[in-house]
């Protein structure tokens, strides 16, 4: 009897050419990561409006919300910006101060870093004050800790004095975190307690928190990645104690004394702006460059793309990555596609 050969595919399309050939569908292509740039034109100036011809003067971070609202400290122009449908606008501040209030009666003196929590609550710190200031959704201004006077004294948040210039962050809880000259925590009760000491760390910088409750910190004149369980156990999570750009396994890794922040997404990766990279550490201790390379400004992918002092992050839901470019008066976004 005839010999019948029967041709199997699985997981595979065809397209036909003219003739009638089959010939199996090209895969899928790799996803890269892609830096576009969503807000600023370049111009250290302040100009709200479309996203694309705003202006900023030194963005120094970002925060997202949960309905994908970007929010801005311009440092220079001392004040919140906001990014929302394609609109930059200004969300608080108003003059070279501090004083509270709504909206643009309320004044900053450089605001630096920022965050949220789950209730749409910004939390931010000033380069020249020590106090960390609470934004309502509604943009009521108001000192939530710290005294005018810098120093170190934990305790009741209206008498706690911290140093000017911490990195926050806050949890699901609405606890806020601060890299100080130690790492210190701001309850919601109001108390300030110190949860890892200064002798640990060495400048400590950007600071994220996890689904779990696990702090990481830009241990900055460790050249080392630490994590503080919510035990307040402290390891180290990456660096070699060197200062450099080595990617490569965790403990091998370099890092340098401008790795300015972090951001973890939901899987536990952790993202650093370091030195003109975006820097990738995974949960099984790979570190990656996923963008940017020497200083300059250039969209793009990977390392094709520059960056010029990117000295804030921030991530969404989706874990898309927005960089406060600082020197590039831009903020820029970072998308796995």
């Amino acid at each position: 009897m005839p010999l019948v050969v029967l041709l199997l595919t699985a997981g595979t399309s065809c397209k036909k050419d003219n003739q009638g050939y089959q010939s199996p569908a090209q895969p899928p292509a790799e996803k890269k990561w892609v830096v576009t740039t969503i807000a600023g034109d370049g111009t250290p100036s302040f100009t709200n409006g479309p996203a694309l011809s705003a202006t900023f003067h030194f963005p120094e971070d970002v925060a997202v919300a949960a309905d994908g609202t970007i929010y801005v400290t311009d440092v220079v122009n001392r004040v919140i910006r906001k990014i929302k449908a394609g609109q930059v606008s200004t969300f608080a501040g108003g003059g070279f101060d501090i004083i509270n209030g709504n909206g643009t009666s309320a004044s900053f003196k450089n605001p630096y870093s920022v965050t949220i929590d789950a209730n749409g609550n910004l939390y931010t710190s000033d380069e020249n004050d020590p106090r960390i200031r609470k934004i309502s959704s509604g943009a009521d201004v108001t000192t939530y800790a710290g005294l005018a006077t810098e120093g170190y004294a934990d305790g009741d948040a209206d008498t706690a004095r911290f140093f000017s210039g911490n990195s926050i962050v806050a949890d699901a809880q609405g606890n806020v975190y601060l890299s100080d000259a130690s790492i210190r925590k701001i309850s919601v009760s109001g108390q300030v307690t110190t949860i890892a000491g200064t002798t640990q760390f060495g400048s400590p910088g950007g600071i994220a928190i996890d689904k779990n409750g696990n702090l990481y910190v830009v241990d900055r004149g460790n050249y080392r990645i630490r994590k503080i369980t919510p035990e307040g156990d402290v390891s180290t999570v990456a660096g070699n104690g060197t200062p450099g750009d080595k990617d490569g396994n965790a403990d091998e890794a370099q890092f340098s004394i401008d790795t300015h922040d972090i951001v973890v997404d939901d899987q536990g990766n952790l993202y650093l702006a370091d030195n003109n990279r975006i820097r990738k550490i995974t949960p099984q201790g790979i570190v990656s460059t996923i963008a940017g390379s020497t200083a300059g400004f250039a969209d793009g992918i990977g390392a094709q793309a520059k960056f010029n002092f990117p000295n804030g992050l921030g991530i969404d839901a989706q874990g898309n990555i927005y960089v406060a470019d600082l020197n590039n008066h831009r903020i820029r976004k970072i998308s796995f596609e």
